[in-house]
């Protein structure tokens, strides 16, 4: 495991030990799952995005975002982005090309 240390302001060290008094958790611990779910956040938007301006397959924003074919499609239908795709892109996502 890899080390990082950051210095953050007083609002966030207040809420993030809120967090730990609540959830009688250790701060690293804490501080790890926050960051997880902000990567794993990150790249939902960053796979939407790409997929908004047609720059990849809804596969492709899958893998992206680290989910699931179905997953993606949900994630594309509930923030409204349109999956745009050519006959092309059906058959390479079917893997029949």
């Amino acid at each position: 495991m890899k080390v990082i240390t950051a210095r953050v302001d007083e609002r966030l060290f207040e809420a993030i030990e809120e967090i730990c008094k609540v959830e009688k958790a250790e701060r690293a611990d804490v501080i790890r799952r926050l960051l997880e779910n902000a990567v794993e956040q990150w790249k939902i938007n960053r796979a939407l995005q790409l997929l908004r301006e047609g720059k990849v397959t809804l596969r492709t924003a899958a893998k992206i975002a680290g989910k699931t074919y179905v997953e993606m499609l949900d994630l594309a239908s509930k923030y409204d982005v349109a999956v745009q795709m050519t006959s092309e892109d059906v058959l390479k996502d079917l893997g029949e090309e």
